[in-house]
């Protein structure tokens, strides 16, 4: 039952927002702690929607189609897109590639998605 909480449900056929609050990388500084380093334009952020097999049936960059302001950053759906959804359970991911360099990619979000008919 607590899993079913922590699904984010979307309707088929409605666009749809998702809102990631304070997104910052927890990097820990020998000596001193954990410090809090913003996103910039050189990491990149992949938004992805994937069935069980983890193929992304949809996926929004930033920089690029996710938007920002500050350190809350935006993933939008067009009513088209989710259409094309099946009503079924989906992973939805933010994950962090810093520098764009494919060595360090780290999951900031990992939630559960239901699909659901209007």
């Amino acid at each position: 039952m607590a899993r079913a909480r922590n699904r984010i449900k979307l309707v088929k056929g409605n666009a749809f927002s998702i809102a990631f609050h304070n997104v910052r990388l927890p990097i820990v500084v020998e000596g001193e702690g954990v410090e809090k380093i913003e996103i910039t334009e050189e990491d990149r952020l992949d938004f992805s929607i994937t069935r069980t097999d983890r193929v992304p049936v949809i996926q929004k960059y930033y920089p690029g189609e996710i938007e920002r302001n500050g350190d809350t950053f935006y993933a939008m759906l067009t009513a088209e897109e989710t259409e094309r959804l099946e009503s079924i359970l989906y992973r939805a991911q933010l994950r962090v590639d810093i520098s764009n360099c494919g060595e360090e990619v780290y999951t900031l979000v990992d939630k559960e998605l239901e699909v659901v008919a209007k």
